[in-house]
């Protein structure tokens, strides 16, 4: 187990590391947020002003980059929920919320894998408003497992530090 949490965060940090440089170039002053201003973008309005202020070969590459990210933060965040429920007694509650949660972050990935393509069908011209906001509602519903996740580590680590 111990093992797993090591590869899950090195992983992890090494992939937010390079997405983090590499999405640099897409940081503009109408995209503060870089790519997450683009799954975001729920118009065509939205989407050509965004185009117009970036390179696409940096767009595509960022969002090819992700689907390596996706891989690395579903399995840190898997592991970890897990880890994290093994800390709180075995019938309590908050145990099976982090069993719950482990698997929420597959979903959140899939959400993520949808939204990617989506996105790659968007910079290549081949959107509708309909699937801009389906790429919308997949970052969203994607944030929220994984805040969620998240929330669940910050409560558990006073019941990790009692065991």
């Amino acid at each position: 187990m111990k093992k797993d949490i090591t590869v899950a965060t090195f992983g992890f940090v090494i992939m937010l590391v390079i997405m983090r440089f590499n999405g640099m170039a897409l940081v503009t002053p109408i995209s503060p947020r870089a790519i997450i201003d683009l799954e975001f973008a729920d118009t065509p309005q939205r989407v050509a002003a965004l185009l117009s202020h970036w390179d696409l070969t940096s767009v595509k590459m960022n969002i090819w980059l992700d689907f390596v990210f996706i891989a690395s933060y579903v399995y840190f965040l898997f592991v970890m929920a897990e880890r994290f429920s093994l800390k709180w007694r075995e019938d309590h509650f908050m145990r099976q919320v982090g069993l719950f949660l482990s698997r929420a972050s597959i979903v959140a990935g899939m959400f993520d894998v949808v939204e990617n393509l989506l996105m790659l069908q968007t910079i290549a011209g081949n959107y509708t408003t309909l699937s801009l906001q389906l790429t919308f509602y997949c970052a969203a519903f994607k944030f929220i497992l994984i805040g969620a996740v998240f929330l669940y580590f910050i409560v558990s680590v006073p019941a990790g530090i009692k065991r």
